[in-house]
């Protein structure tokens, strides 16, 4: 899977024992997954996942907060998904 991928424009590749994670430019995207398509079969899920650039450093206060605000969002009918670039901490240092 990882040659098939970075051979088809993967930037990254990510091999957990219940998945394997591609990253590659949006462009890219069904590029890579026709590739993956005709040599796997058993192809279980693909898509577009939003990732940030920059990641925003926040102590346990500033990550309780922000939580509170993404729960509030995702309760939201027309919200389908929340993205944060948000690094949150759960313990205080």
């Amino acid at each position: 899977v990882f040659e098939l991928a970075t051979n088809s424009g993967a930037k990254d590749f990510i091999n957990t024992d219940k998945y394997h994670e591609i990253l590659c430019k949006k462009d890219d995207f069904y590029k890579i997954k026709s590739n993956l398509e005709k040599k796997i079969k058993t192809l279980k899920f693909s898509g577009i996942e939003w990732r940030p650039l920059n990641l925003i450093n926040l102590n346990k206060e500033q990550s309780e907060k922000t939580i509170e605000i993404l729960e509030s969002f995702e309760e939201l009918d027309d919200v389908q998904n929340v993205f944060t670039n948000a690094n949150l901490r759960m313990t205080d240092l």
